[in-house]
């Protein structure tokens, strides 16, 4: 199932998921995984995202309660 806030959330400040996935260190396919496949991030890798994203943890995980 597709994160469509995470998705938006990214495509808003690097306009693509590879752009977004150079930014923090990922090859397109894990960005692809947690966009559309329900990839939970590890907490390290969910800190890396949030401050890539100039989001707080908190935000972050609201992506992936739905």
């Amino acid at each position: 199932m597709e994160n469509i806030q995470l998705r938006d959330k990214i495509r808003e400040k690097y306009k693509t998921d590879t752009a977004f996935g150079m930014a923090i260190g990922w090859v397109p396919n894990k960005v692809y995984k947690l966009v559309n496949l329900n990839y939970i991030p590890k907490l390290s890798e969910a800190v890396k995202i949030s401050r890539a994203l100039d989001i707080d943890l908190e935000e972050l995980a609201s992506f992936f309660a739905q």
